[in-house]
């Protein structure tokens, strides 16, 4: 009698794939890579997933659903703490995601939106990423609005974008070999930056 057939498992091989393009970024990540990666073949591929785009469309959502929304809870859950130490908790996990040595390093939208100009990486994945962006901002935004702290030469939505910035790119640093602490140190400087600038 034959054995019964492995049934497969739809969330472990969008975790894989997602590993997968982190790793390689979109262009460089090909069908026969996925399919190698995922133990399948091309027609289960494309049965679970629809074709590469839709299944890095996917891949996308899952990311920012199991590694960067939860990072952000911190600036939305009600606490007692200082702006800053909020602030300084979801950037401080956020680090912590990029360094750790059980996925690929750095962030996934960093890296996805650093190849999104090519002609061949998809719209649809650029528009949620886009999106998620925004919804990042506008929390930080309204965090930083929150304190009534805002001065004539610098907003609120400009000190956020700031913090962004330094973020996504202590992201590249880390995938570059920069170490936790130093990301962690940095960061501290750009929010002591934030700190005395609302103080003023």
């Amino acid at each position: 009698m034959a054995g019964r057939k492995r049934s497969f498992d739809r969330d472990i091989a969008l975790d894989k794939a997602m590993r997968l393009f982190w790793n390689n970024g979109f262009a460089a990540t090909s069908v026969s890579h996925l399919t190698s990666e995922l133990g399948i073949n091309t027609p289960s591929l494309y049965a679970a997933f629809g074709n590469k785009e839709q299944l890095f469309k996917e891949v996308i959502a899952h990311y920012i659903a199991q590694y960067s929304e939860p990072c952000y809870r911190h600036l939305i859950e009600p606490s007692d703490a200082p702006f800053i130490e909020r602030l300084r908790a979801c950037f401080y996990e956020l680090i912590q995601e990029f360094s750790d040595v059980d996925t690929p390093l750095g962030c996934l939208l960093v890296k996805s939106v650093n190849e999104s100009d090519s002609v061949a990486f998809p719209k649809d994945a650029t528009a949620d990423i886009k999106q998620f962006g925004s919804k990042t901002l506008q929390l930080i935004t309204a965090l930083i609005e929150s304190e009534g702290v805002v001065t004539e030469s610098t907003s609120a939505e400009l000190q956020a974008k700031y913090l962004l910035s330094v973020l996504y790119g202590l992201s590249t640093q880390v995938r570059a070999g920069e170490s936790r602490q130093v990301a962690e140190s940095i960061m501290d400087y750009a929010l002591n930056t934030i700190q005395t600038s609302c103080a003023q």
